[in-house]
Order: C-alpha cells, then sequence, then structure tokens
C-alpha cells in the first residue's frame, strides 16, 4: 500500500503497521458515535507497539478524512482538509492516544483545538494496549475550553457532548474563532554558554534576553514566552540543541505563536533546520534589528543603508531560504541553462550592493563638503552618541528647544538630526543627533551606516549620553566605548552625560567613572536638572578660535562690514561720523585682512 495518507513520523515504521494505520481509513463509524470502540482499540493497540501517538480526524458524518503519527510524547496536529472556512467550528474532532496512560489534555492539545477551530479534542489514555481513560475538551466562548472525563470506553454520556457541540457551534462569535494569523506572537529564545556576570540576580544571557523583548516590542510583535538555554556550546545545526528545538515546536503550539526569534546570529543552515522542525517563521537578533531600521528609515540615505545592511547579510544566507533557491534556471539574463537560481540571485545582490555601496559614497562626499563648509565657518560640531533609548533625543530638544521625535522605544532616531546650540558664550554650535548602539550590533549595520556616523568620527566634542537609571548603565557604557573605539574615534574629547537623574537616587548609581570627574555631568532632559551647567562645560571644551576686537570700518569701504559678518559674530555695531563701529568675535585667521581698521 501508498504511504501518502498516513502524515507525521513514520520514520522506521514496519509495512504491516503502516497498512494498519492506513486501515483505519476504512472503518465504519456511525455518526452518533462520539468515540468509537473499534478505532480507539486499534489505536491503543498500535500505539503500544510503536510507542508513539496516534491522531485521527474525523468529520461529522463519521468519516475518517486524516491519519497521524507523532512520537512518545506528542502527535503533529497538521491543517486537515474538509473544514469549513468560516469562522464556525470546522465539524471535524481529534482522538488521539497518549503513551503514558494520562488521558489528560495538554496545552498544545488545548491551543489546537481553538486554533483549528474542532469540534473536540479527545485523548486516550493507553497502558498495555488498552485504554484506560478518555478525556473531552470542546471549545468555549472564550479563549480557554471546555474539558469532560474522565470517561472508559463504552460510557455513552460521551455521545450527549455532539448536543454541546451544536449548541456551541450555533452561538460561537467571530472573535473567539478569529484567524489571528496577522498577529505577530513570538518565542524569545537565547543561549547562554557560559555563567557570566550576575547582576540584581540576573545574569547576562537573561539580561539579554529581556531587551531582546524591548527589541520586539518596538519591531511590533508580542512576546509569548522566553526561553534561555543553557549549554557549554552552539549547536552547529540547531544553535540550542535538536531536543530543545523540538520543545519549542511543541510550545509554539501551546501558546500559538507563529514567530521563533534568536538572541544571536543565526546561520542559513540553522534557521533553514529551526523552521523545518518547528513550522514557524524563524529570525534572529541581527534580523530584528534590520527589520525595525527598515521601520523607521525615513530618510533617502537612511533607506540605503538599511538596504545595504540587509543584502549584505542576505548574502551568505541564501542557502537557508528554501530549496527554491538551487532550482536550475535559464533564460534572459543568466549565462547559461545550466545556472542554478542560487548563483542568479547572489549575481543579483552583489550588483545591488555595488549600487547602494557608490550611492551611499557620493552621499559621503556630499557630507564631506558640508563639513567642509562648516570648518571655513568655524563652526564648532558636538554628536551625541550613547545606549539606543538613552535620552539623546529628548536632550537635544531640550537643549537646542527642538522637536525631534523622542520615544521612549529603541532605535527611536535613526536618521541623523542637526540643530543649531546657542552656547553661554555666545558662540554657536551643531548638535548632531545619531543612531543608538546596542550590545551585538550587527557588523554589517555599523558598515552601512559608515556614512551616517562619520557625524560622530569628525566631530569636535562627542556628547556620550547613558540612561543612569538602567541597572545596566555601566555595561551598556561599555558597550559604547567598544564601538566608539572600532569607529577609531575614542580618542577624541568626550563629554559623559548622565541623564535621566530623576529616575534615579544619586547613591544607587553604579557605574565606573573616568579616572576624572571633570568631563561628567549630571543631568535630567526630562525636567531640564544639569542642562546649564553641561552647556558651560561644554562651552569650555570646545576650542577657541575667536578673538573679541573693536573694528572702525569706513564707509567708504563697504566690504569691511559683510566681511565681519561671514568672519565671525556682531555683539555691538554702532554708525559715527567717521564710519561703522563694531565689537565682535571674529576668527584670528581672519584678522590679517582688517588689521587696519582695528581699533
Amino acid at each position: 500500500m501508498s504511504t501518502i495518507n498516513i502524515h507525521g513520523n513514520i520514520t522506521s515504521l514496519k509495512q504491516s503497521i503502516i497498512d494498519e494505520l492506513e486501515g483505519l481509513y476504512e472503518l465504519e463509524i456511525s455518526k452518533s458515535d462520539f468515540v468509537p470502540a473499534e478505532l480507539a482499540e486499534k489505536m491503543s493497540l498500535m500505539t503500544t507497539k510503536i510507542n508513539r501517538e496516534i491522531s485521527v480526524y474525523i468529520n461529522r458524518k463519521g468519516t475518517v478524512i486524516d491519519v497521524s503519527v507523532g512520537d512518545s510524547s506528542t502527535v503533529s496536529l497538521p491543517e486537515v482538509e474538509g473544514r469549513r472556512s468560516s469562522a464556525r467550528l470546522s465539524g471535524v474532532r481529534c482522538i488521539h492516544t497518549h503513551p503514558n496512560s494520562n488521558g489528560m489534555l495538554s496545552g498544545v492539545d488545548l491551543n489546537s483545538l481553538i486554533t483549528l477551530r474542532l469540534d473536540a479534542m479527545v485523548a486516550l489514555g493507553v497502558r498495555e494496549g488498552n485504554v484506560v481513560e478518555i478525556y473531552a475538551a470542546l471549545p468555549a466562548q472564550t479563549d480557554n475550553a471546555e474539558i469532560y472525563g474522565p470517561f472508559e470506553l463504552h460510557d455513552t454520556k460521551m455521545n450527549l457532548l455532539f448536543e454541546r457541540i451544536m449548541e456551541i457551534d450555533k452561538g460561537h462569535t467571530e472573535k473567539v474563532f478569529a484567524n489571528q494569523e496577522d498577529e505577530e506572537r513570538a518565542i524569545l529564545v537565547g543561549l547562554e554558554t557560559s555563567a557570566g556576570k550576575t547582576l540584581n540576580g540576573k545574569s547576562e544571557g537573561e539580561r539579554s534576553l529581556d531587551e531582546l523583548e524591548e527589541l520586539a516590542f518596538t519591531a511590533g510583535a508580542l512576546v509569548a514566552h522566553k526561553v534561555l538555554q543553557k549549554r557549554p556550546v552552539q549547536d552547529p545545526a540547531y544553535f540550542i540543541g535538536k531536543g530543545k528545538v523540538e520543545e519549542l515546536s511543541l510550545m509554539r503550539q501551546e501558546l500559538n505563536a507563529n514567530t521563533i526569534i534568536f538572541d544571536d546570529e543565526l546561520s542559513g543552515a540553522q534557521v533553514r533546520n529551526i523552521e523545518e522542525l518547528t513550522g514557524a517563521k524563524v529570525i534572529d537578533r541581527t534580523t530584528l534589528i534590520l527589520d525595525i531600521f527598515a521601520q523607521r528609515a525615513r530618510s533617502r540615505e537612511g533607506k540605503l543603508q538599511v538596504e545595504l545592511a540587509q543584502l549584505k547579510y542576505r548574502l551568505p544566507r541564501l542557502i537557508g531560504l528554501g530549496s527554491q533557491l538551487s532550482r536550475l534556471g535559464g533564460g534572459i539574463g543568466t549565462r547559461g541553462p545550466g545556472e542554478k537560481k542560487l548563483e542568479v540571485d547572489r549575481r543579483h545582490i552583489r550588483r545591488k550592493i555595488n549600487y547602494l555601496e557608490n550611492e551611499l559614497s557620493s552621499i559621503s562626499r556630499r557630507r564631506g563638503l558640508l563639513r567642509e563648509g562648516r570648518k571655513d565657518n568655524n563652526v564648532p560640531t558636538i554628536a551625541l552618541v550613547g545606549y539606543t533609548n538613552a535620552g539623546k533625543s529628548t536632550l537635544m530638544n531640550k537643549l537646542c528647544k527642538a522637536d525631534v521625535l523622542a520615544e521612549d522605544k529603541l532605535f527611536a532616531t535613526l536618521d541623523p538630526t542637526t540643530r543649531r546650540l546657542m552656547l553661554p558664550d555666545g558662540r554657536e554650535a551643531l548638535l548632531i543627533d545619531t543612531v543608538g548602539f546596542i550590545r551585538k550590533l550587527p557588523h554589517d549595520l555599523v558598515e552601512a551606516f559608515k556614512s551616517t556616523l562619520e557625524e560622530a568620527v569628525f566631530a569636535d566634542i562627542l556628547m556620550h549620553v547613558a540612561d543612569a537609571s538602567s541597572e545596566e548603565a555601566d555595561t551598556q557604557i561599555s558597550v559604547v566605548n567598544d564601538i566608539l573605539i572600532n569607529l577609531g574615534i575614542s580618542n577624541k574629547e568626550i563629554v559623559l552625560v548622565l541623564n535621566k537623574m530623576d529616575l534615579v537616587n544619586k547613591e544607587d548609581i553604579r557605574i565606573n567613572y573616568p579616572d576624572t570627574k571633570e568631563s561628567v555631568f549630571e543631568v535630567s532632559a526630562a525636567n531640564g536638572r544639569g542642562v546649564n551647567e553641561l552647556l558651560t562645560g561644554i562651552a569650555k571644551k570646545l576650542p577657541v578660535d575667536d578673538i573679541e576686537v573693536e573694528v572702525l570700518a569706513p564707509y567708504s569701504e563697504g566690504w569691511v562690514l559683510p566681511y565681519m559678518y561671514d568672519s565671525g559674530k556682531i555683539i555691538e555695531k554702532d554708525y559715527i561720523d567717521s564710519g561703522v563701529k563694531i565689537k565682535a568675535l571674529i576668527k584670528k585667521s581672519k584678522l590679517e585682512k582688517i588689521s587696519d581698521y582695528i581699533m
């Protein structure tokens, strides 16, 4: 016989068992028999022989429409044909075995009852080929289920459940059985290979997983559960081990999750293997961050940078995107009829990467020209850097009286923003808000955003904003410092700004200050506390190239006044008989041209 009608795990099953399983399709079942005794007995005997669960789907006409085999602890619950497509019940009930003699329904069973819109989910507790107890669950008018039992095999009370099913089906609500596929429900998975440093009772892996939860929230996912696996090294095929992935598969069904997010980068093979075993979409931390960036990119440059990072990340992982990429292709645009589609896609991505890199190089050159212009005008620049959600944008709004978007979310700012900043000594500076950093920041992302991060590279001062209220403030500061070192700008003048001081007691702060506290300022961007002291400190640190002079510009020399405006800052101006008397701050390098008119 063909095995096409038997689904699930039929590996290593004898042909005689497969034949018996296929024979279940031929059983004559009364429409009024809720748990047919002959069917239950056959299922129990086969379950004991193979020590695997067996699942049978029966429609309301009494026809067996699907037979599946699981393992010793679970059975697959596939989408079966013949169910009605409306929001009403499917008209199909599932009867399956539990080899451990316990007929109590599991969380996976109950979730499948709801999500598959089954009439009922029935579990047979099996011991030594006999049915020892039966439990049944019907979908209640909530997200829960009504559970009945235990029953014995020939208990006719079970047949009364048909009436209850009809009542539920007639009085159903669209809400209960609505399709929830559009909702992104995620399970987060982390791997801890060493104990690491604990903080407030949480290991490094647990804290990283908490941050992944914030990232998932920012991306729009609902976190259903978090899992932290501890093992000496990661598994090359399944990252956390095949056994743990199999547990994830059960958990996904029980929690009705459709996405699994890993806290580290996965290889293409790992993504493919885990997706095949769990039946869920699998993404890693890098993909999640790239998705957030894609949502938040507004400028053309930002969109180009995100696309470049995505393509660079995708290129070595094409093998993990499905077997369709290895089909033979041919025709226009390929090198020949024998070229694999995988190679075609790779060449296409490489061409796109080259194009994007050229476009970003062009934008970088334009940025360089703008920086040269600022340098000629002697306008100092200050770059805000720091961990994501440290409050950089809120601080910019307070310092510059600006209206930059500031949200309590990770990566609220993606595109660089520049605002004019007035310093206490009368000088002007440009304050530049840059993208926030995060631990495990993808290398491809740093590379793609180099043209944006150049604003920090060429700034006169870096203002490192840290969230003083975070339990991980010290770790976050170290992460930012490490990234600055990688960018080659750690030797710049850096001012550490401890933000959100209104949310924490000073004695509770656990931060390793620099050797000197001269460059540390405690502020609250939300209420303005410490902002004036910060501005004064910044003004003292900026290089002073201006000198105050008094000039008398004759009316016959009409170029002097415009020159003074272009080369410095006018403080006072007075029109007298002999000309225009001017007090101004002017760059030392510009003095020679007007030396004859200095008073």
